[in-house]
């Protein structure tokens, strides 16, 4: 290490990970290199204790950290913070029965640099239910070999308590005077947060925020799934409901695919709006998946234009010749329409074909049935034909959908 210069944070640490002695100036609020640590004391004078919810003392902000209210953060929420956890810093939760009154770590924070400013502290406030401050409150820091109790004794612009850390001193912090979750692996050992600011190797704070609370029961859990799909309801929109209530919805795409997660234990039941069309109900545990799927009706083929169609063969053929000379009274009775086209067939409700397969073919007879028509195909020697026109003429034939190549 060149001579004058101050040993980087690498080059301390690679030194002090070799057994060799590190030579420097120093520490801006920290002991020397070169002289053993000393053990913090307390404050020999602290703040006068003010009453609970006292306005803050007038007077600078605290050089340590910026002031801040503690219940600003902690009041109207239950949920754990602990942006620290990529310093190494966890959590260990006091093992408390449901009722019991414990002080519970709701928010464990490390200082960014510009909070910070150079300091090596853990710094604490004891809150009570409402997120006030708790004066006289005490804590125990502990590290290998020893241990501090600190008082939270401060004004309200500035944390409650504090505690200084030194060179490889790692440490935990508890509450006293009931069980207390307990934070541990507090150090200062961690690399620059950019080099040159407030944050570099040994100079690392952090703050700690303990809650009186009392232990609640666990909650029961809410990770069910119900999810499915739902078939020829595009734009349609689901409904979840509980004991009538709708709980959840979403509108459907193409794919008709929807998943409903987060559910507490219950039983549930899926609407399709407008439809009618509904689920069975639906039981979860709060931790298991049903897998659901519905389907909209088909919607009903459209109204065709024509009562009846008499389909001929070709119009060219002899046989086609034969049957209209012999069907020439029904048509004029009857009046029905009449042509050579299967398309146009296809536009009417019932379908008399008139003629052999090879007239008009199976093929063609299976495609007007699956159009929705009802066919019936007369066939045969003149005077069957002529009796089977006379029974439809007369009003005296049940007109039945037939089969292919049926008669």
């Amino acid at each position: 290490m060149r001579a004058g210069r101050p040993a980087r944070w690498w080059e301390r640490l690679m030194l002090w990970l070799s057994g060799a002695a590190v030579v420097e100036g120093p520490e801006e609020g920290g002991p020397s290199a070169e002289t053993p640590p000393s053990r913090p004391t307390p404050p020999t004078s602290p703040s006068p204790l003010p009453p609970e919810g006292a306005p803050p003392t007038p007077g600078a902000p605290s050089p340590l950290v910026p002031p801040k209210a503690p219940e600003e953060d902690l009041a109207v929420s239950d949920e754990v913070i602990n942006d620290a956890v990529a310093y190494g810093v966890s959590i260990a939760v006091a093992d408390v029965p449901v009722g019991a009154t414990y002080w519970r770590a709701v928010r464990v924070h490390h200082l960014t640099p510009d909070e910070n400013h150079g300091n090596h502290h853990i710094f604490l406030d004891a809150l009570d239910e409402a997120g006030r401050r708790v004066y006289g409150a005490r804590a125990r820091v502990t590290w290998e070999g020893g241990e501090q109790v600190v008082t939270v004794d401060k004004p309200l612009n500035e944390p409650g308590a504090n505690f200084p850390m030194w060179k490889w001193q790692v440490c935990a912090v508890e509450m006293l005077g009931l069980p207390s979750d307990r934070v541990v692996n507090l150090h200062t050992a961690h690399p620059d947060e950019p080099p040159g600011t407030g944050n570099t190797l040994f100079h690392h704070s952090f703050h700690i925020d303990f809650r009186r609370t009392v232990k609640a029961a666990p909650q029961p859990p809410a990770q069910s799934v119900i999810r499915g799909r739902v078939s020829r309801a595009a734009g349609k929109t689901l409904v979840l409901t509980r004991d009538g209530a709708a709980v959840a919805s979403t509108v459907l795409d193409a794919a008709g695919e929807f998943s409903f997660t987060g559910l507490p234990a219950g039983a549930y039941q899926l609407l399709v709006e407008g439809t009618g069309v509904q689920s069975a109900l639906l039981t979860v545990d709060g931790t298991n998946t049903v897998t659901v799927d519905l389907e909209l009706p088909a919607a009903p083929p459209p109204a065709k234009p024509l009562s009846r169609y008499v389909l001929f063969g070709p119009a060219a053929s002899s046989r086609t010749a034969v049957y209209l000379s012999l069907a020439r009274e029904y048509l004029a009775r009857s009046r029905p329409t009449f042509g050579f086209s299967a398309e146009e067939a296809r536009l009417a409700r019932r379908v008399v074909i008139i003629g052999e397969t090879a007239d008009v073919s199976q093929e063609v007879e299976a495609e007007l049935i699956a159009a929705g028509c009802q066919v019936r195909r007369i066939r045969g020697t003149p005077e069957e034909v002529a009796a089977a026109l006379k029974a439809l003429d007369g009003g005296h034939s049940v007109f039945l959908p037939t089969t292919p190549g049926g008669s």
